[in-house]
């Protein structure tokens, strides 16, 4: 088939699938007052597949000579992540920060499965690798969009999967083997475009014990599929189409909706792990590496926009050569282009998969990135505020700028430094609301993983006993441990002088 145009994607999703948007049943996902917002930004990925600007970026052709997606292509080499780092760029970058969620999620979770099944295959005998790679084949055929379903409900999060109260479901899990398949039931909840994607990838969210095998179980399966219901997340958006009071939250609607697994049959070919408990928080792990990278790739190119913002802001109120204003600037630009750089280096020291031509981001530094631009998000948006001033929480609407009773007194007294006209500058302002709300806020905090994952996995990965190895040596003490890289290099100071 080839890559789709937008057309051939709206259309693919009048399939009858069950979603709810406001406590109402939605018959036509692609006409949906809300829900097009997201399935129009979705389609983004087709356009721009088809544009002859960026098709060679993002497509190459296949054995067939079609073109096909990129981002479906396993990940074999520094070149191969850099390449999938500057897609996502493209994308944030023409979404305002917020990449076209058309594939967005889910390569990552491909990218995933791809890279942990052949170690379960080596251990347990099983076959997951083909069916991740026939699914792979087949996504690719057929352009298809698909969101990954990875966050449980949880219900108790003291408690187990298999240990919970309430009730069992809490997390998807098996609950009937048939020869043919697996039948599952549970819920996901926060899975980002579900509603608008072909396809769910479901992935275990954490690491499994042996009761909790029943909850290790990773599969792929039509968003339409029989006993699937989809209730989306609250909207953001307000007034659809009013881009000078909402210029982001208008035209990006990241529908995080939750996803219900009423008895749904998976057939075997779609099963990539069925109770193999071990490898579950793998599979976790190894998502949160490639979509980790894919963070900081986006978030490089959404701080390009906020720091922007910050130094126009400053322009237009005529404080761009006040000392503290410069300083927060200067943060800021260090914050935005560290993290631009951390992620490009996430890919040049990737990792290579033993007995595998696989590679993945580093772990260590895509982990330090996230936590970096999320630890200091809430900064960011604060110089920005600082920056703005308190016009940001109190200017009226767009409404009252268009009303010819009130748009020349407006004019006049919301003018900021001579020159500017004063419809940009409160365009401006309602950029910098927009950008640091509490949903920005909370999602750049929580996506991708909390701040706690982030440290968790720094902590596990730390190389603690190089970093005691120097200190043994500038303390000189010797107690017979040797390191590598500490242990052989020469004393110091060395008695050159004579």
């Amino acid at each position: 088939m080839g890559i789709r145009t937008a057309q051939q994607y709206f259309d693919s999703l009048n399939d009858g699938r069950v979603v709810y948007c406001l406590g109402e049943r939605v018959n036509d996902v692609v006409h949906h007052p809300i829900l097009s917002i997201c399935a129009d930004w979705m389609a983004v990925d087709y356009a721009l597949q088809q544009d002859p600007r960026y098709q060679d970026l993002l497509t190459e052709k296949n054995d067939r000579g079609e073109r096909a997606s990129f981002v479906f292509r396993p990940q074999r080499n520094r070149a191969d992540l850099l390449r999938l780092r500057e897609i996502v760029k493209l994308w944030a970058r023409i979404c305002f920060g917020k990449p076209t969620g058309a594939k967005f999620v889910a390569k990552d979770g491909l990218n995933a499965v791809t890279v942990v099944t052949p170690r379960v295959d080596r251990k347990c005998g099983t076959h997951y690798a083909q069916n991740v790679e026939t699914y792979r084949q087949y996504m690719q055929d057929n352009d298809l969009s698909f969101a990954l379903a990875m966050t449980d409900v949880k219900g108790d999060r003291g408690l187990r999967p298999s240990k919970q109260v309430q009730h069992q479901d809490f997390y998807v899990r098996i609950v009937e083997e048939r020869r043919d398949g697996i039948v599952v039931r549970g819920a996901k909840a926060h899975i980002s475009q579900a509603p608008l994607a072909n396809e769910l990838l479901v992935v275990p969210c954490r690491g499994m014990r042996e009761d909790d095998k029943a909850y290790a179980v990773s599969f792929a399966v039509p968003a339409n599929a029989k006993g699937i219901t989809m209730i989306s997340a609250e909207p953001e958006v307000k007034e659809p189409g009013n881009y000078f009071d909402y210029p982001i939250s208008s035209s990006v609607y990241i529908n995080d909706a939750m996803v219900i697994f009423d008895d749904v049959f998976i057939p075997n070919e779609r099963v990539f792990l069925k109770g193999e408990w071990q490898f579950a928080g793998d599979i976790a792990y190894m998502f949160g590496n490639f979509h980790r990278l894919s963070a900081e790739t986006y978030k490089a190119a959404e701080l390009e926009l906020l720091t922007g913002a910050a130094a126009l802001m400053a322009e237009y109120n005529g404080i761009e050569k006040f000392t503290h204003v410069q300083e927060k600037l200067t943060w800021l630009t260090m914050l935005t282009e560290a993290t631009e750089i951390m992620g490009r280096a996430a890919c040049e020291h990737c990792v290579t998969e033993p007995d595998s031509d696989l590679v993945y981001p580093n772990p260590m530094i895509a982990n330090i990135a996230k936590l970096y631009f999320s630890d200091n998000w809430h900064q960011a948006t604060k110089y920005v505020q600082d920056i703005a001033g308190g016009i940001v929480a109190t200017l009226p609407s767009a409404k009252d700028y268009m009303n010819p009773e009130t748009r020349d007194l407006m004019d006049k007294y919301f003018g900021g430094k001579a020159g500017v006209p004063t419809e940009n500058r409160l365009r401006l302002v309602r950029l910098i609301k927009d950008m640091s709300s509490a949903y920005e806020d909370v999602i750049t905090l929580h996506a991708e993983g909390s701040p706690a994952a982030q440290k968790l996995a720094i902590h596990a990965l730390a190389d603690f006993d190089r970093y005691k190895a120097a200190a043994k040596r500038a303390a000189r003490i010797h107690d017979g441990t040797d390191h590598p890289i500490y242990s052989p290099l020469p004393e110091f100071p060395m008695r050159l002088s004579k």
